[in-house]
């Protein structure tokens, strides 16, 4: 082979080097822009990570939905117990009749059935008769009614004073606070009604009042 032949051979393979180079330059870079995440070495076979799909309002609603229900059930519950809730009801005809023999003229409150006697209680000191009813209100608290031909402050000794004038039933009261609540005093025919609240059922004395004044005529 002459030197001419070798030179051209020679030639020949450089310029095939150089564009095997570049064709190689170029097949990567395609590659790089089909994969960007991968940079172009995915392997035969490899599949493309898919980026996560932002969560639609639906499935957050949804979400949410799943864990408002147990709540929900749960305050339900809770509420149909707490209206459920079963009290022991006394029979009041007793202290009622014997209160009445002595003298008593004994009113008793016209209240719907939701009101529940719980209580009743009848002491008699010398020529005094005290007739003491605990109620049980709609909304569940503790009221009382007590009727006596003696004097206030002999059912509570923390009654004193003129106390604050209210309105109820068309009858005026001397409203008094107490440690355990709230009182109001009324003279009846010449006897003492007392009415007297825990502090949650003082909302409701206006519906006592109503009801122990329907049932005495006053």
């Amino acid at each position: 082979m002459s030197t001419e032949e070798v030179k051209a051979e020679a030639v020949e393979l450089e310029d095939a080097q150089v564009e095997g180079a570049r064709l190689e330059r170029a097949t990567v870079a395609d590659a790089r822009r089909e994969n960007p995440e991968t940079g172009g070495a995915q392997t035969e076979g490899a599949v493309n990570p898919k980026r996560p799909k932002p969560r639609r309002m639906r499935d957050m609603a949804m979400s949410m939905a799943v864990l408002l229900v147990p709540i929900g059930l749960f305050y339900a519950g809770w509420q149909w117990v707490a209206e459920d809730r079963q009290v022991s009801v006394v029979d009041t005809t007793e202290d009622y009749a014997t209160a009445a023999s002595l003298g008593l003229a004994v009113i008793e409150p016209e209240l719907s059935e939701d009101w529940k006697p719980i209580s009743s209680d009848l002491a008699v000191e010398g020529e005094t008769v005290t007739l003491r009813t605990g109620w049980y209100s709609p909304e569940g608290d503790g009221l009382q009614v007590v009727e006596t031909n003696g004097a206030a402050a002999d059912v509570n000794e923390d009654i004193t004073g003129a106390g604050t004038p209210v309105e109820a039933a068309g009858v005026e009261w001397a409203a008094y606070d107490l440690s355990s609540g709230e009182a109001w005093v009324a003279e009846l025919g010449g006897e003492t009604i007392v009415l007297s609240a825990e502090p949650d059922g003082e909302n409701e004395l206006p519906e006592l009042a109503e009801g122990v004044i329907d049932a005495a005529g006053a």
